[in-house]
C-alpha cells in the first residue's frame, strides 16, 4: 500500500512539473529573450500551405495576447479562431475565441494600457456567400470576452478584404477598421466602442473610393489614422495613391480623405499596402509599396513631407518587397523595415533591409542587416519600437537555417541576429511572425513551428 502511495505521489509530482514546463519558457534565448514555448495546441496546417496567419500585442505590464489561424477538414470542414493570453510571466491554456462553424480567418490583436485586449477577424459563412467583420472584447474587470458582429455583406465580384485591424488606446477605448464590398467598391469603414460603451455604429471613411489594403493606427489618448490605397480598378485611367483619413481623441469625428503620396498610372505600377504609425502627439509616418517603399511624414497638422523612396535594395528589376513593416515611438521616430528578395543569378535569396526616420521626416541610407555572404533566406520581418523609444527590434525568420531571429538597436547601430527559436514553416511558402513591443523592457514574438505539426510558439523579452 505503501509503494503504490510513495509511486502515486512521484507520478503527481512528474504531471505537475510536465504542467509547469508546458506554460514557462525552456532554457534562456539569451539577450534579455526567453527561450521558446508552444502556446497552441498541434495544428491541421493550412490546406494550401500558406501563412497560416498570427499576431501578437503586449503591454507595458507584461499582459499579452496572441492570436492564430486554425483549420478543421472533417465534414465540410471550417476555420476558427485560437487564442492564449500571457499574465505574470504565464501563457494561458489555449482557447477558441471565435465561432467554429463556417470559416473565422485572419486574426489582428490589440492590449491596451489599462489591459483591455481585443482580437479581430474575418468570418465567412458556411454557405461562402456572406463575409462580417467580428471583434471579440474583455475588459479588465470581465470575466468573460463579448464577440460583436460590425459589418456583414455579400461577397462576389472583386471583393478582397483581407484584415480587420484592431487597436485599443491607454484608456481601454477599442477601434477597428476594416473594407467591405458593396457589390461596386469597396468600402474603408470604422467602428469605436468608448470604454463602458457598445460599438458605435460603423462610419464610412472612405466616402466615393475604392479603399483596398486598410491600415490603422492608434496611440495612447486615442487619436487614430487610417490609411488606405484608392483602387485603379474602379475607375482604371485614374491611377492610384494613398489616401489618409484621422480622428482626434476617441471621441472625434473623422475627416475626408487625403492624398498624401503621389498618384502612380496604373500602367506603370499601384500604390499598395500603406501602413500607418502615430506619434504621442497624433502626427503620423505613413509607409507604402510604389517605387519601391515609400514613406512620407506629417510635420504639422497640415503639412507633410513629400514621398520618397527609403527602401529600395538591391534594385534588381525583378526584386520584390515582403512583410514591410514601421514602428514609431511618441517623439516620431520611426523604424521601417523589409524583407527583399535579389532575383539575381545565384543570389535568390531575400534580406532584411533597414531605415530609420526622424521626426522631421528625414531617412537614413538603407542598411541590409543580414549577411550577405552567407545564405541567409530572411522573411516575415517585423519591427517593433517602445513607446519612449529605448527599445527598437526588428525581427525575421531566416527561411535557409530554420531559425528565428531579432536584432536590437543599441547606441545607434543594429545589433548581431540574436536566435530566438527554432523550426519554421516547413513546406510553406510564407513564414509568419508577430513581434510587439510593451515597453523599453517588454517584448514579445510568436511564430509558427510546422516542423512536428502546425504549432504556434512564443518567446518573452523582460518582463
Amino acid at each position: 500500500m505503501r509503494r503504490n502511495l510513495l509511486a502515486l505521489a512521484v507520478l503527481t509530482i512528474l504531471l505537475a512539473s510536465i504542467t509547469i514546463a508546458a506554460t514557462k519558457p525552456s532554457a534562456k534565448g539569451g539577450n534579455g529573450w526567453s527561450g521558446a514555448v508552444p502556446i497552441s495546441p498541434i495544428l491541421q496546417p493550412d490546406p494550401t500551405r500558406g501563412s497560416q496567419l498570427n499576431d501578437v500585442a503586449v503591454n507595458a505590464n507584461g499582459l499579452a495576447i496572441a492570436a492564430w489561424d486554425q483549420f478543421v477538414y472533417t465534414g465540410s470542414g471550417s476555420a476558427s479562431i485560437g487564442a492564449a493570453v500571457q499574465s505574470g510571466g504565464r501563457w494561458s491554456a489555449p482557447f477558441t475565441i471565435s465561432g467554429t462553424t463556417g470559416f473565422s480567418m485572419s486574426p489582428k490583436v490589440a492590449v491596451g494600457g489599462d489591459g483591455t485586449m481585443a482580437v479581430s477577424w474575418i468570418y465567412q459563412n458556411p454557405a461562402g456567400t456572406e463575409k462580417s467583420i467580428q471583434v471579440a472584447v474583455k475588459t479588465p474587470s470581465a470575466s468573460a470576452w463579448t464577440t460583436s458582429t460590425l459589418a456583414t455583406w455579400t461577397m462576389g465580384g472583386v471583393s478582397l478584404t483581407e484584415f480587420a485591424p484592431v487597436a485599443v488606446d491607454a484608456n481601454g477605448n477599442v477601434t477597428a477598421a476594416w473594407d467591405i464590398w458593396n457589390g461596386a467598391i469597396h468600402l474603408v469603414q470604422a467602428a469605436t466602442m468608448l470604454k463602458g460603451s457598445a460599438w458605435s455604429a460603423p462610419v464610412t471613411l472612405s466616402g466615393s473610393d475604392d479603399g483596398l489594403y486598410t491600415s490603422l493606427a492608434i496611440n495612447a489618448r486615442g487619436d487614430a489614422a487610417v490609411v488606405y490605397s484608392y483602387s485603379p480598378y474602379s475607375s482604371y485611367p485614374s491611377g492610384t495613391s494613398a489616401r489618409y483619413v484621422f480622428r482626434s481623441g476617441p471621441a472625434g469625428a473623422w475627416s475626408a480623405p487625403l492624398t498624401i503620396s503621389e498618384t502612380i498610372p496604373s500602367s506603370v505600377g499601384y500604390v499598395q499596402y500603406p501602413q500607418a504609425a502615430l506619434d504621442g502627439n497624433g502626427l503620423a509616418t505613413v509607409i507604402y509599396s510604389g517605387y519601391g517603399v515609400e514613406a512620407v511624414r506629417q510635420v504639422t497638422s497640415t503639412t507633410w513631407t513629400q514621398p520618397q523612396t527609403v527602401l529600395k535594395g538591391p534594385g534588381t528589376l525583378l526584386s520584390a518587397y515582403t512583410s514591410v513593416d514601421i514602428g514609431v515611438d511618441v517623439n516620431g521616430n520611426a523604424v521601417v523595415a523589409a524583407s527583399i528578395f535579389d532575383s539575381t543569378i545565384n543570389v535568390d535569396r531575400s534580406s532584411v533591409w533597414v531605415t530609420r526616420g526622424t521626426p522631421d521626416g528625414v531617412w537614413t541610407p538603407e542598411q541590409r542587416i543580414t549577411d550577405p555572404t552567407v545564405p541567409v533566406d530572411a522573411y516575415a520581418t517585423r519591427v517593433a519600437v517602445s513607446a519612449d523609444g529605448a527599445l527598437a527590434m526588428v525581427g525575421w525568420i531566416d527561411h535557409y537555417h530554420g531559425a528565428v531571429q531579432v536584432s536590437k538597436l543599441v547606441s545607434g547601430a543594429w545589433s548581431a541576429a540574436n536566435t530566438i527559436g527554432k523550426g519554421t514553416a516547413w513546406a510553406s511558402f510564407q513564414e509568419v511572425m508577430g513581434l510587439d513591443a510593451g515597453s523599453s523592457t517588454v517584448a514579445r514574438a510568436i511564430w509558427k513551428n510546422a516542423k512536428t505539426g502546425v504549432q504556434v510558439m512564443a518567446a518573452s523579452y523582460g518582463q
